[in-house]
This record gives structure tokens, sequence and C-alpha cells, in this order.
């Protein structure tokens, strides 16, 4: 994607066939050291690896690496930046950095053979909601979890319904109602551990449903005893007075169906129509008729080897105005092949009015 940097650090975006002057909230950079470079937004909130292995930098909260290898000589960086940050520091094993309105903080936890990874993943989610309410960001915005084995069976339940019922239980002892569930990804990846980081904000967000899915929290049981606790996007205001889209792991899913088991072109296809919808629903930039693409999206792909085709399919409807990453990743159901999760930020002076059906639920993130 092609772009230009204005004095005050923003980034020019060609978005929806009109440019706009949104600031660099995140972005895939690579391994280039100017990103870093103070002025404008380049103070970073969060500088996100990603490799073989979970690391954190004990020296520099800001700094963590994901164990999920990039595809095919993708990106393996992700930065985040704000204006100015804050404090940045640990409680206890919680990395985090505060900049404004935001918080970015990370937990990896360790699992032992036979460990549960339901009481793992409650006592982790326990952790970091109680901390965000602390320090005074209550409002988790987008969450990523990585974890091994999320297929595999163990103590009776597939791993990722118990890394859900987990997190369900814990969202209901801290009182987090499904309207303020965040986005969220989840994804299997070969590194050991519970890997959890997230963005989290003093102000709630607003979730925006696609109408050609159920909402994952009303899935029915066959998909595991607790539903998944998340929204399929969520919109909230960012720095600067931007509007920022956060769209969850999305997938070959209609109504709560896999579609296309086993296929990933036809699952790309089905996925990019997913995305489009919830795009056309959160509608943060003027009533586009193009549904085109958010600037960035992350591709996960269980099978590397297929990059090229989904490559292929991804630039024919991105038109090169998407930055794009692809990682290695096994997704949450063993018949889907590709997840693909976006960000988007769009200036205030050209955004569009929320979808009618979010306009209560914005009232109330306002209180």
């Amino acid at each position: 994607m092609s772009e230009t940097r204005s004095e005050t650090g923003s980034t020019d975006r060609d978005i929806g066939g009109r440019r706009t002057s949104a600031p660099a909230m995140i972005s895939y950079p690579g391994c280039d050291p100017a990103c870093d470079s103070a002025g404008g937004y380049g103070a970073v909130l969060a500088d996100i690896r990603f490799g073989r292995n979970h690391d954190r930098d004990a020296a520099e909260p800001r700094r963590i690496r994901i164990g999920t290898a990039p595809i095919a000589g993708s990106p393996g960086r992700e930065v985040w930046r704000l204006p100015q940050t804050g404090t940045a520091g640990w409680s206890g094993d919680i990395g985090y950095v505060c900049g404004g309105d935001f918080l970015f903080a990370h937990l990896l936890v360790e699992e032992s053979a036979g460990t549960d990874l339901t009481r793992v993943t409650g006592r982790a989610y326990k952790q970091l909601l109680a901390f965000l309410r602390d320090v005074g960001f209550p409002h988790p915005l987008r969450i990523w979890n990585y974890m091994s084995r999320i297929n595999n069976e163990e103590l009776g339940l597939e791993r990722y319904q118990a890394f859900c019922k987990g997190r369900a239980a814990a969202f209901a002892e801290a009182a987090i109602p499904e309207r303020r569930f965040p986005a969220a990804t989840a994804i299997g990846c070969e590194a050991p551990g519970l890997s959890i980081h997230m963005l989290a904000g003093r102000g709630a967000g607003v979730p925006i449903g696609n109408p050609r899915q159920i909402s994952a929290y009303r899935y029915p049981l066959p998909y595991g005893p607790r539903p998944p606790s998340f929204a399929r996007a969520l919109c909230y205001s960012g720095p600067c007075g931007t509007l920022e889209l956060a769209i969850s792991g999305t997938a070959s899913i209609v109504g709560h169906v896999t579609m296309h088991p086993g296929d990933p072109r036809r699952q790309t296809r089905e996925t990019i129509r997913n995305l489009r919808s919830l795009i056309e629903q959160a509608r943060i930039s003027p009533r586009r008729t193009d549904h085109g693409p958010p600037a960035l999206l992350k591709v996960y792909l269980r099978d590397p080897e297929r990059v090229r085709e989904v490559d292929t399919l991804l630039r024919a409807w991105t038109r090169g105005r998407s930055e794009m990453m692809y990682l290695h990743g096994t997704i949450c159901r063993r018949d889907l092949e590709i997840e693909i999760e976006g960000h988007d930020s769009v200036s205030p002076h050209h955004a569009g009015d929320p979808h009618p059906n979010d306009r209560a639920a914005r009232r109330e993130a306002q209180r």
C-alpha cells in the first residue's frame, strides 16, 4: 500500500476511494529501525514480533514475541504508536505500557503436563481483568490469544473449548456483559504456553455484528459448554479523535456453520464476504459502496504452502490498499484453513454515521 507521511506523523491512506489523514496507530513496518523514530506518532506503545517462540523482554515491556512464524517473507513485526506514552513496567508477571487513554498489557502462562486449560485461562483472565480495573483502563478493546495444540482433546474437551470455558467464567466474574465483549483472536501455534496480549481503554467501544453470522457468544452447545466470548468487531475512539475499527479473527462461517471444509480458496472467498459485511455494518468511512478492505490485514494459515493462492485472492480484493501479514497458525476449528483479522483507522471528518443498530450501544458506551 502506498502512503505518504505528513508533518504531524499521520499516514495518508486511500480508503474507499478517498484520501484520509489517519494517525498510524498500528502498522506492519517489518524490521525497519526508522519506524521507532521519535516525533509525531513515533512513541511506541507496543512492539510485537512474530517467530517460533513466545518471549518477553524483561527490560522493556513494550517488546514481546509471539510464537507464530511469518510465511513467505511476510513482515514479522507489528508496532502500535501513540502521540506519547507514559508509564511502562511490570505488575507481577503482567507487562504493561500506558499511553493516554490506552493500555497495552500482556501475560505469558506456562502449562505443565496434565494442566487443565480451563483453569489456566480462567486464572489468567481474572488476573488481567483485575489489573485493568486497578489501573483505570477497565475496558478490554482488542485481545489476542495464542495457545498450543488448540484442536487437541484433553480431559474430555477440545482445548479451544476449554479455553472458551475459562474465559467466559472470568468475564462473568468480572461482570463484563456481552455488549462489552472485546474484539478477539484465538490461534493455535507450536510454541508452548498461553500467550495473551491486549489493548484496553479508559472508555468502552461499540460492538459490531455481522448479519451473515450469529454472534459467537450465541453459538449452540455442539461448539462447547461455553461459547466464545468476543465481538465480531469493535469500533472505538482512537487518538486525536480518530475512529478505530478492530476486526476479530474472521473465518469461513455462515450462521454458525463452517463453509467449504478443506478448501482454502473457497474459504478465503467466504471470509472476504464476511469482512465486507462487517465493514459495511461498521460504516466508519463515508457510505462507501465497494466494501473496501481495512488498512491492515493479518492472515493466519493452517498450511503455509497455500499462501500464494490465498494471497492472489486477497490482492484482487484489496487492490493494494491493505498492508498484509501472513502467519502460520492453527485455526480454532479443525475444518477451517484460514482466519483473517483487520484494523482500520479513519479521521473524524471522514467518518460516517454508526450503523443505526449501534447508536444505542454507542450512547451506553459513553456513559
